[in-house]
C-alpha cells in the first residue's frame, strides 16, 4: 500500500473517531444537562408579552444580588423570566412542605387531626406561635400547617418535616416534577433518636428551589391541579390568609390581594405570590448574595410594580 493511501486511511479513521466522539458527547446525560442549564440561563420569552424587557433587565442588573425572576400570566399563559436555576429557598420551602404533607393526608397516610407531642428538641425559641410552649405540648397536623404558613413558625416547619419524613417529601417533589426543589437538612434536629439522624455520608445542606418550580407550584394550586380538590383548596386558602408579602406588594394598592409567602434571611430575599389584579398572574423573585439587602428589597418592590403596572395598563413603558 502506498504512503498516500495510508495517509488517506489514517485521515478517514481520525474523522470517524471524531464523529463518534462528538456524537457520544452530545448524547451524554452530563452534556445535555449542561446545555439545559446554559439555555435556562438565557433570557427567555415564550411569547411577546407587554413587559418592558430592557427596562426590567436594567432594574434586575442593578439589584446587587444574584437575581432570578419569573412572571406567568394566569389569563394568557405569557411568561417572562431571566434565569431559572436552583437557588436557596429560605422560607419558600414552606408551601412545598405543606403540599407534600397534604399529599400524605390525601393518601390517608396522615390526618389533619392527628396529634403529635412537641419535644424540647423540636422547639425553636424564635418561633412566633410555638417558641414558648412547654415541651410535651400536643399539636395536630392542622395546627402545625397553619402555624407554619400563617405565622412563619420554624418549630411547625421542622416538626412537619420530621412527621412526613424528609426523604418522603423529597421523593414526592421529584415525582411531581419540581426538579430544582429539595428540602435540606441544615436546621433539622440531630442525634436525639433514630428518626433525627442523618445518613452516614450525608452532609447538612440548605433547602433549594427555583423560580420555575415555584411558579409551577403556584399555578397548579391556582388551577386545582396540585392536589386533590379538598387539599388543594385548603392550601390555596392558607396562602391567601398568610400575611401579604410586602416585597411584592409594597408599591401596590392595598386592595390588590396577593396569595403567597416571602423569605428574608440576610443575603437571601425571596418573594412569591399569586397576584389577583385585573389580570391574574404569578410572580416569583429569588435573590441570593444580596450584599445590600435594603437596596435589594427595593429592587424586588420595583420589579413587582413594573410588572403590575404594565399588565394592568396603568402605565406605558417602551421596550
Amino acid at each position: 500500500m502506498s504512503i498516500n493511501k495510508r495517509i488517506i486511511l489514517c485521515l478517514i479513521g481520525l474523522v470517524l473517531v471524531g464523529v463518534i466522539s462528538f456524537s457520544l458527547l452530545h448524547n451524554s446525560p452530563k452534556y445535555q444537562q449542561q446545555q439545559k442549564q446554559a439555555q435556562n440561563a438565557q433570557l427567555v420569552h415564550s411569547k411577546d408579552t407587554k413587559l418592558p424587557y430592557a427596562y426590567l433587565n436594567n432594574v434586575i442588573a442593578q439589584s446587587g444580588a444574584a437575581c432570578s425572576v419569573y412572571y406567568r400570566s394566569l389569563d394568557t399563559g405569557e411568561v417572562f423570566y431571566n434565569y431559572s436555576g436552583k437557588m436557596p429557598a429560605g422560607d419558600l420551602i414552606r408551601p412545598y412542605v405543606a403540599a407534600a404533607v397534604l399529599a400524605q393526608v390525601e393518601n390517608k397516610d396522615l390526618a389533619l387531626d392527628e396529634v403529635y407531642t412537641l419535644r424540647q428538641r423540636d422547639i425553636r425559641t424564635d418561633s412566633p406561635a410555638l417558641g414558648q410552649v412547654p415541651a410535651g405540648s400536643q399539636v395536630t397536623v392542622q395546627n402545625l400547617l397553619e402555624d407554619m404558613l400563617l405565622q412563619n413558625d420554624r418549630t411547625a416547619l421542622y416538626k412537619l418535616i420530621w412527621i412526613a419524613g424528609r426523604e418522603d417529601i423529597n421523593a414526592w417533589l421529584t415525582e411531581k416534577g419540581y426538579v430544582d426543589t429539595v428540602v435540606g437538612s441544615h436546621d433539622l434536629p440531630v442525634k436525639e433518636n433514630e428518626e433525627d439522624k442523618l445518613g452516614a455520608q450525608e452532609k447538612r445542606e440548605l433547602s433549594y428551589t427555583s423560580v420555575n418550580d415555584t411558579v409551577t407550584l403556584l399555578t397548579q394550586l391556582y388551577e386545582g391541579k396540585c392536589l386533590g380538590p379538598k387539599e388543594n383548596g385548603y392550601l390555596l386558602g392558607l396562602l391567601g390568609r398568610a400575611p401579604r408579602p410586602d416585597m411584592l406588594g409594597a408599591l401596590l394598592s392595598q386592595s390588590v390581594n396577593i396569595a403567597g409567602l416571602q423569605a428574608d434571611h440576610g443575603q437571601v430575599l425571596d418573594a412569591a405570590g399569586i397576584v389577583y389584579a385585573r389580570e391574574r398572574y404569578v410572580l416569583v423573585v429569588l435573590m441570593d448574595k444580596a450584599v445590600r439587602p435594603g437596596e435589594t428589597r427595593k429592587t424586588i418592590n420595583q420589579i413587582s410594580s413594573i410588572i403590575f403596572n404594565t399588565v394592568n395598563d396603568k402605565e406605558v413603558f417602551k421596550k
